[in-house]
């Protein structure tokens, strides 16, 4: 009996001992379970809206990265431009970054899941140079070609046998160009893709022009210029509005006995800058033209500007079109247009009736007009020589708010383009040949 009870206790020793072993290292694995688990996987997903050009919003997606065995807790988002990460925890909200800077940029995220362990992807971010689009005649006819923001690669978009202006390119993702061609009879409202392709006509007028596209803040609207309100004449112009695929056309003003020309759209709400010879009380414009705002929110029109000489549409008169425009006498092909931020206005004005065209910026409100060289000096650069006696019209912001291009006469009868940059008040001719105006960088 007592060799069966030594063995006995022997045995339930020994069981002890390994239920002791397997409760310490079910103990141990518990405390550290990332041992044996899965780390998370993590998967980016890259949206740019289809734009290229900078400035570009990049929207990345981490919503598919996932822990098979826990949870994600935190991330990491390099974009691979030198600022700051991005970091956050839920992998559900798309993180938006945007690029102001052009080149290729490899961008990194890593998520962590609870145990510590950690999941890598990366992916490729190409974002191009701001470019701008404008009408030039190096030719026979009006044309509209491209260039980089600093003048460089210029090349054509469009060269056909008749006359095309006024381009402006689509808001948000800036790859359609909405512009006026002649067909040697009227003037009609066409769009295609920045490289030249995908040809549409938007309007089919004969007897009457319609010109100065210019694209809605969301893209779904066109305002333009037309004479087609009564037997077309240099007085009978008026704003209309179409959709973006030119459906549904609808005379926009009525200005009449006055006139209207000029649409500049807001690129952050519903507002419309044009230019009419009325004034706000229901007369004449004191200089021939002024500058007014549709204003969206009120649903009303404002007079913005009315000065001494022409406000908005002041340029020399643009020879050489094998259709004319029939504008309104005196009107030229300046208008006036918006800050990327819709804050500011640049617009081109005669400082006298019928005097020298300088290029003016105001704030939104029509207050504090100023020249655009004063304008410079009050960012703090101190720059004489924007202001030339030379005339200077068609101005228009960079997309990426480094400056503003304009048109000047060159003095051979010929108009080149200009940039001034806003932080060293340097003014760069960008173009040498032929006549060149309209420029258009948007959004």
């Amino acid at each position: 009996m007592s060799v069966d009870k030594t063995r006995i206790g022997r045995r339930a020793a020994k069981i002890g001992a390994v239920v002791l072993l397997l409760g310490t290292l079910l103990l141990g694995l518990a405390a550290c379970r990332g041992f044996f688990g899965q780390g998370p996987i993590a998967l980016l997903a890259i949206d740019n809206g289809g734009d290229t050009e900078i400035p570009v919003v990049v929207w990345f997606d981490l919503s598919e990265s996932n822990d098979p065995d826990g949870l994600i807790t935190g991330y990491t988002l390099d974009f691979g431009d030198g600022t700051p990460e991005a970091t956050g925890v839920d992998v559900s909200v798309a993180v938006p970054h945007t690029y102001t800077t052009a080149g290729t940029f490899t961008v990194l995220l890593t998520v962590t899941d609870a145990d510590g362990r950690i999941g890598m992807t990366n992916g490729s971010v190409v974002i191009g140079p701001v470019m701008v689009t404008f009408a030039a005649n190096r030719a026979t006819s009006f044309d509209i070609y491209r260039m980089e923001g600093d003048g460089a690669d210029q090349g054509a978009v469009l060269i056909t046998a008749f006359d095309e202006l006024f381009p402006d390119l689509v808001r948000g993702t800036r790859d359609t160009i909405a512009y006026a061609a002649e067909d040697g009879a009227s003037w009609n409202i066409w769009t295609m893709s920045v490289t030249g392709g995908s040809r549409a006509p938007l309007t089919t007028q004969t007897a009457s022009n319609q010109i100065q596209p210019s694209w809605s803040y969301d893209a779904a609207t066109i305002v333009y210029a037309s004479n087609a309100a009564e037997t077309p004449s240099s007085t009978t112009w008026e704003l209309y509005t179409m959709s973006a695929g030119g459906s549904s056309v609808s005379q926009f003003t009525t200005q009449s006995p006055s006139w209207a020309i000029a649409p500049s759209c807001s690129p952050v709400n519903g507002d419309i800058l044009f230019v009419s010879d009325s004034d706000d009380e229901g007369g004449t414009a004191v200089g021939g033209s002024a500058v007014w705002l549709y204003d969206a929110s009120a649903d009303e029109v404002l007079l913005l500007k009315d000065g001494l000489g022409r406000d908005g549409d002041a340029s020399p008169a643009l020879a050489g079109l094998a259709t004319g425009l029939n504008l309104p006498a005196g009107a030229g092909i300046s208008r006036p247009v918006w800050s990327p931020d819709g804050t500011k206005i640049a617009y081109a004005a005669e400082v006298t009736a019928g005097g020298q065209i300088d290029i003016f910026v105001m704030d939104a409100d029509g207050s504090d007009s100023q020249s655009l060289e004063e304008y410079v000096d009050d960012l703090g650069v101190l720059n004489t020589d924007i202001t030339t006696t030379d005339d200077e019209f068609c101005p228009y912001w960079l997309e990426d708010g480094t400056g503003i291009l304009f048109a000047k006469d060159d003095g051979t009868g010929d108009y080149q383009l200009y940039k001034v940059t806003f932080s060293s008040g340097a003014v760069t001719q960008l173009t040498e040949l032929g006549a060149n105006v309209s420029p258009t960088s948007e959004r």
